[in-house]
C-alpha cells in the first residue's frame, strides 16, 4: 500500500521533523532575558550602518568575521530589534537547517552509495527523514537555534557546502564547484570554526586520492575539482583573513578565550555523548550506527565513510589545535560533529526494514527528546538581567551612570535600557569612579582580588537576583 511506502514515510517523517523543530524554536521565544554573547551580537547589528557593524563586531567579538552581524543588521531593519523578533532569525535558520539536512543526507547517498538511483534516492531519503528529526529535537541544537548567535547561520551554510560538495564529487558541474567555494567561504565567514569541516573534507579528499591507487570505488569519485573549489572558497576570504589573524590574535593575547580548558583525551567521546542529552538515546544511535555499517557495508560503504569523516575530523581537528596551540574544546565549535552523529545514526534508522519498527523508533525518540527539551526552556538558567536592570534604574536617576562588571555583558544591560540612557551605562574596571549603582555578575568566576575590589566600592548590597547582584555605595 502507498501509505506503507518508504517515500511516504520519509516525507510524512520531514514534515513531523520541521513542525516539531519549529515548536520548540518558536515557543516563548523571548521568555528568557539577553545573555551577555547576544549583547555581543546586538550591538554590533544594531550599527547604523553596514562598515560600523564590522567595525564593532571586530571589538565586540574578536577572531570572528561579520557576516551573522551584518545579516542580522539587515533582518533588524525589517523587523526590529527586539528580543523576538531577533532570536526569530535564528530560529527560522534552525527550521530550514532541518530541511538542508534532509537534503544533506540526501545528496550524500544519491551521490557516492552504490545502489541504483532509484534504491539509493529512498534510503536517502528515509535516512535524511530520521537525521531532520533528530536535529529537530536535539536539546543543544533547539538551544542554539533560540539565541541570537551565528550559530544557525554557520550549520545553513555547512550544509548547503555539504550538498554541493559531494554533488561535485560524482557530477561536477560549473554550479556545484561554485556552490562548494560560496558556501565554503560563506560558512567560513560566518564563524571560524567551520575550518574544521574543512579539515573533514580535506582529509576525505587525502583518503579519495589513496583510494586511487588501488582502483577502490571511491576512487572514482573526482578529486582535483571539489578541491580547487574548496581552496577558491577560502581564497575568496583572503583580504580579510590578515585582519582575522590579527583579531584571532588580539582575542587570545587578552585573555578572551582562558575560560577554555585543556579537556583530557577522551573529550570526543565525552562531548558526543554529552550532546544527545540521554544516556539512553546517544546508545541507541550507536547501535543504529553500527546496525547501518553493517547492512549498507556493500552498497553504501563509501557514504558511511564519508559520513564518519563529517563526524570524527572536526573533533580530532580541534583537539590537535588545543594541544597545539591554545585549547578550544567547547561544544558549539563543534556542532557540525554532533549533527555528523544524526547523519550516522540516521543510516541506522533507514537501514530497518519494518514499518512498524521505523514507527517505534521514531515514537523512542520523540519520547526521549522532546520532554528535555521541553523542561529546558521552561526551566532556563540564566541570568536575571530585566529585574535587576529595573532596579538599577530606580536607584540613578536620570543623568546618573550604572556600572556594569565584568564588561562583556555591558551591552545586555545598554539594551534593557531607554535609549537615551545607554550611554549612562560603564564599566567598572580596577577605580571606583562615580557610578552610584553597580550591577555584578559572575562572582564565582571572578578573581578574588578583583571581587574584594567591587565590594570595596559597592559595599551595600540592595538585592540579590538569579546570577546577579545590584549594589549600591
Amino acid at each position: 500500500m502507498a501509505w506503507r511506502g518508504t517515500r511516504w514515510f520519509a516525507l510524512v517523517l520531514l514534515l513531523v521533523a520541521i513542525v516539531i523543530g519549529a515548536d520548540l524554536r518558536f515557543h516563548r521565544l523571548a521568555r528568557v532575558d539577553m545573555n551577555g554573547d547576544e549583547g555581543a551580537s546586538w550591538a554590533a547589528a544594531s550599527a547604523p550602518t553596514v562598515r560600523q557593524v564590522a567595525r564593532i563586531e571586530r571589538y565586540s567579538d574578536p577572531g570572528k568575521f561579520a557576516l551573522y552581524d551584518v545579516v542580522l543588521h539587515e533582518w533588524i531593519a525589517v523587523f526590529g530589534d527586539s528580543l523576538f523578533a531577533m532570536r526569530a532569525m535564528s530560529a527560522t535558520l534552525g527550521v530550514i537547517a532541518i530541511f538542508l539536512l534532509f537534503v544533506a543526507v540526501r545528496e550524500i547517498w544519491r551521490s557516492l552509495a552504490s545502489e541504483p538511483d532509484s534504491a539509493a534516492t529512498s534510503t536517502g531519503e528515509l535516512a535524511g527523514a530520521f537525521a531532520a528529526l533528530l536535529y529537530a529535537t536535539n536539546l543543544d541544537m533547539v538551544l542554539s537555534d533560540r539565541t541570537i548567535r551565528m550559530y544557525p547561520l554557520m550549520m545553513c551554510a555547512d550544509l548547503l557546502q555539504i550538498i554541493f560538495f559531494v554533488r561535485a564529487q560524482r557530477r561536477g558541474g560549473i554550479l556545484n564547484y561554485a556552490g562548494v567555494a560560496i558556501f565554503t567561504a560563506a560558512m567560513f565567514a560566518a564563524n571560524f570554526t567551520s575550518v574544521f569541516l574543512i579539515a573533514a573534507e580535506g582529509v576525505w579528499l587525502g583518503w579519495l586520492l589513496l583510494a586511487k591507487l588501488w582502483d577502490a570505488p571511491s576512487g572514482r569519485l573526482a578529486v582535483f575539482g571539489p578541491g580547487c573549489a574548496l581552496a577558491a572558497g577560502i581564497a575568496i576570504l583572503v583580504p580579510l583573513l590578515a585582519g582575522g589573524f590579527v583579531s584571532s590574535q588580539r582575542a587570545v593575547s587578552m585573555g578572551m578565550i582562558d575560560w577554555i580548558k585543556q579537556q583530557p583525551v577522551w573529550w570526543p567521546y565525552t562531548t558526543l555523548k554529552d550532546s544527545i542529552g540521554s544516556d539512553t538515546l546517544f546508545w541507541i544511535f550507536v547501535a543504529l550506527a553500527v546496525f547501518g555499517v553493517w547492512r549498507k557495508w556493500r552498497s553504501g560503504r563509501v557514504a558511511t565513510q564519508f559520513v564518519a569523516v563529517w563526524m570524527a575530523v572536526p573533533l580530532l581537528a580541534i583537539m590537535a589545535v588545543s594541544y597545539c596551540i591554545h585549547p578550544l574544546e567547547f561544544p558549539r565549535y563543534v556542532f557540525i560533529s554532533f549533527v555528523g552523529m544524526f547523519a550516522f545514526a540516521a543510516i541506522g534508522a533507514a537501514s530497518v526494514r519494518s514499518a512498524v519498527l521505523r514507527m517505534a523508533l521514531v515514537v523512542l525518540v520523540l519520547y526521549l527528546s522532546v520532554g528535555p527539551v521541553r523542561y529546558q526552556v521552561a526551566h532556563p538558567y540564566e541570568a536575571a538581567w530585566r529585574d535587576a536592570i529595573q532596579l538599577a534604574k530606580q536607584l540613578t536617576p536620570q543623568g546618573e551612570k550604572v556600572a556594569i562588571y565584568p564588561y562583556y555583558n555591558i551591552n545586555v544591560v545598554r539594551f534593557y535600557m531607554p535609549p537615551e540612557r545607554r550611554d549612562a551605562v560603564v564599566d567598572m574596571d580596577d577605580k571606583c569612579g562615580q557610578a552610584p549603582a553597580l550591577i555584578l555578575t559572575g562572582r564565582d568566576m571572578i578573581p578574588k582580588q578583583e571581587l574584594a575590589t567591587m565590594e570595596a566600592c559597592y559595599p551595600r548590597l540592595v538585592a540579590a537576583f538569579k546570577l546577579i547582584e545590584v549594589r549600591g555605595r
